[in-house]
């Protein structure tokens, strides 16, 4: 019975959680710690001299769809292929075949632009201004502001990215557009990206192109370094001591790779592309992505709890801590047993808003199963070994 009564009692705590009313705000009673996972979760949280503060908004409010399982068929070519054979659609991609050949279709469209943009001096005679930083995985941001307040455009992105074209990292700013030609080292164009202001969409996650795979991001207490070629996340005032330009917030931003050379199998709308300098695999892409804060345990195993499902199973050694964070747009909790049958007596985390931290440890040897008390289909297993 006392089991019964606190999964109700979190019930009842999680129905008076607020969720923004707009995708691209946050809660207004969140006290956040360190966490999340840049192109994997809907919030991150990064931790600043001034106290943590939110860093990176994706996706809309609840369900966001992430195709980004190498073994699905998520980039621009395996898309039209999927398009062209006619095979069944997988259903993670939630689209129906008429919303498949719309998509392909604006993302050719798409591709068909980019193609015209090749050399960056055209890039640069149209009006583009480099960002001077080339992000790992990303690349550098050329933006033409005389698009961004125009909306969305499937055919004409705002951002046009680039890398050095011999594949390398640069350990400083990159060139920029003078007078309408490029001043710098040699680029190479590897994709797409867009970016419009809520206050010419709105603040609901946008519609852009057809079906729901493109999450779309804001950007938030940034610090971009033009001068030294890499983002910080500072105060403003350390931003401005080093010279640097403070964004409190960066509208709605989208990448889309549809540049056949770097075909990326992370999926045609993620955030990061290994084909890209430092050329990372998933796995280490996602591990470089995750965000700890000083109060991370030492050892701990971290693991995020995002889009309504935990990590997945994990195996631990004897006495090596495990680091909950949640980064989705609900609270959850991280229980012992099944929804059929409760073990709150084992561990149970109680209820984790956004941002909230929790630590399990881990003593006895054996494997453990854990569920979520507010949505039971969300489940898990750890091995302690």
């Amino acid at each position: 019975m006392r089991t019964a009564e606190q999964l109700q009692e979190y019930i009842a705590q999680a129905a008076g959680f607020k969720q923004a009313d707009a995708a691209w705000s946050l809660p207004d009673d969140l006290d956040p710690k360190a966490g999340g996972a840049p192109g994997y979760t809907r919030y991150v949280f990064r931790e600043t001299s001034d106290g943590v503060v939110p860093t990176l908004v994706e996706g809309p409010i609840g369900d966001q769809i992430r195709c980004q399982d190498t073994e699905l068929p998520c980039s621009y070519l395996e898309l039209k292929a999927l398009l062209e054979g006619g095979e069944p659609i997988p259903e993670e991609l939630a689209l129906t075949p008429e919303q498949l050949a719309a998509l392909v279709a604006e993302l050719d469209e798409l591709n068909t632009y980019m193609e015209g943009h090749r050399d960056i001096d055209t890039t640069c005679a149209e009006g583009f201004i480099s960002d001077r930083t080339q992000t790992p995985n990303m690349g550098s941001h050329l933006y033409n502001p005389e698009y961004i307040r125009d909306g969305f455009d499937p055919g004409r992105p705002e951002i046009l990215l680039y890398t050095l074209a011999d594949d390398t990292l640069p350990n400083r700013a990159v060139g920029q557009c003078i007078n309408g030609a490029w001043q710098g080292d040699p680029m190479q164009l590897v994709g797409t990206a867009f970016i419009t202001p809520p206050n010419v969409v709105g603040t609901d996650h946008p519609e852009g192109f057809t079906g729901d795979l493109d999450n779309w991001h804001s950007h938030f207490n940034l610090c971009r370094g033009r001068s030294t070629g890499r983002d910080l996340f500072v105060t403003e005032a350390e931003c401005a001591e080093v010279g640097g330009s403070f964004n409190e917030a960066i509208g709605w931003m989208l990448h889309a790779w549809v540049d056949p050379e770097h075909d990326n199998q992370l999926g045609v709308f993620s955030m990061w592309n290994s084909t890209l300098a430092p050329f990372f695999d998933d796995p280490t892409m996602r591990s470089a992505a995750m965000v700890q804060g000083s109060d991370f345990p030492d050892g701990a195993r971290q693991s995020l709890i995002t889009n309504f499902a935990f990590e997945g199973n994990l195996e631990v050694e004897i006495g090596q801590s495990v680091y909950f964070n949640n980064s989705d747009s609900v609270p959850h909790t991280v229980s012992a047993g099944t929804s059929d049958a409760p073990d709150l007596d084992s561990f149970d985390s109680g209820l984790l808003a956004p941002g909230d931290n929790w630590e399990l440890g881990t003593s006895e040897p054996g494997t453990y199963s854990y569920f979520c008390a507010l949505h039971p289909d969300m489940t898990a297993t750890i091995v302690v070994s």
